[in-house]
């Protein structure tokens, strides 16, 4: 059963209890003086950490990718007659892990109470990151449903691989952040086993993805982020041609969502954003843009 406390709700419960104005002016008033407006996440992060919705969406995500394992196991055992992994390759479920297994809502929640506290502040770095991966393991949770579907499909003796932009330099605080959590982390220390493959010079993963599929047969992916599935997308300089390719990649793909692809939901980060201008009156000029059908021509 998930726990009720998540350790990012601390922030919401903060505010609740003491009032926005109050948190900023008892640690920062000069800078609290010269804030306009909350952390560009924060709605994003206080959805993921306490709405029944998102919880809804991401155990429809796992129900529905166990049902398709579940065929595809029954449909390999009379196609081969004979047990799951003795015949060509093993089957395989590939997941991403922040925000697909791992959940990292303190870690959110600390960076939107920085901006809080200092406008100043610019939130997400490499670095804080970096910190997040060596020092916080053991406060990283679950995403909801995740912790059941990886146990039915072992039981299914599928093999369940990950690939995550996580630091192969800090390979073992995510196991033990894996581990901390109750998943088998048998194989993972164990480089031809294929099971965690972390990042190493690229973001990109469609290499390693190449890497999985010549040793197992996968029968779903899982992530939070387009590039977690196979397939290369283009990459545009102009920003409203980009994201008209991210969605080319979905159509493309059409078949696939819901039978082997499956999308946990996360509007707090990801490609998608990344590409965006960071200020926020070119953000609202791009959403009346993205409004007119026509903007992916518009300059």
């Amino acid at each position: 059963m998930k726990k009720l406390w998540r350790p990012g709700l601390w922030l919401l419960l903060s505010i609740t209890a003491c009032g926005l104005p109050g948190i900023l002016s008892a640690q920062a008033p000069a800078q609290a003086e010269q804030c306009k407006s909350h952390p560009p996440h924060l709605h994003a992060n206080l959805w993921m950490q306490t709405s029944a919705e998102y919880q809804a969406l991401c155990r429809q995500t796992f129900n529905a990718a166990l049902k398709e394992v579940k065929q595809a196991v029954k449909s390999a055992k009379r196609r081969e007659g004979r047990p799951i992994g003795s015949g060509k390759k093993p089957l395989a479920v590939v997941a991403d892990l922040d925000e697909t297994i791992l959940d990292n809502a303190r870690f959110q929640s600390e960076m939107d109470a920085a901006v809080l506290v200092n406008c100043k502040d610019i939130g997400y770095t490499p670095d804080r990151w970096k910190q997040w991966e060596l020092e916080n393991a053991e406060e990283v949770g679950l995403v909801p449903g995740a912790g059941p579907f990886i146990s039915e499909v072992e039981n299914l003796k599928v093999v369940m691989v990950y690939i995550s932009n996580r630091l192969e330099g800090l390979r073992g605080n995510t196991i033990r952040a894996l581990a901390r959590n109750g998943i088998n982390t048998q194989g993972l220390q164990e480089g031809s086993e294929l099971r965690l493959l972390l990042k190493k010079e690229t973001s990109n993963k469609q290499d390693r993805i190449k890497q999985v599929e010549e040793k197992y047969h996968v029968v779903a992916y899982l992530g939070d982020n387009l590039g977690d599935f196979p397939g290369e997308t283009e990459q545009p300089k102009d920003v409203a041609e980009h994201l008209a390719a991210r969605r080319n990649k979905v159509e493309a793909a059409a078949e696939l969502w819901g039978t082997r692809w499956f999308m946990l939901p996360n509007a707090v980060y990801g490609d998608w954003d990344r590409v965006l201008p960071n200020e926020a009156a070119k953000r609202i000029q791009f959403l009346k843009r993205a409004n007119n059908p026509a903007f992916v021509d518009a300059k």
